[in-house]
């Protein structure tokens, strides 16, 4: 039997402060001792390239930057249903 960790945040939009990254959420990396600080979020940026940064220097998108990521992005935009 194979398991699966959960995405975290999975397909959200988030901005990394630092080096003013916007990206969204295509993975989670969990370090084997679980702890927080070392927790990685893969984004995928929208060149459709992908990068890792940590879970603790992330933050939600404001509406404005998530339409802006949107626009003239080279990856398509998933829409889920039924996720609630």
């Amino acid at each position: 039997m194979s398991y699966k960790m959960p995405t975290l945040h999975d397909g959200e939009i988030m901005f990394h402060t630092a080096t003013r990254t916007l990206g969204q959420v295509v993975g989670t990396i969990y370090p084997a001792d679980n702890r927080l600080e070392k927790f990685e979020q893969v984004l995928r940026l929208k060149d459709g390239t992908q990068r890792q940064f940590r879970l603790v220097e992330l933050h939600p998108a404001t509406s404005v930057a998530i339409e802006q990521f949107w626009e003239g992005a080279k990856i398509p935009r998933v829409v889920r249903v039924g996720a609630e």
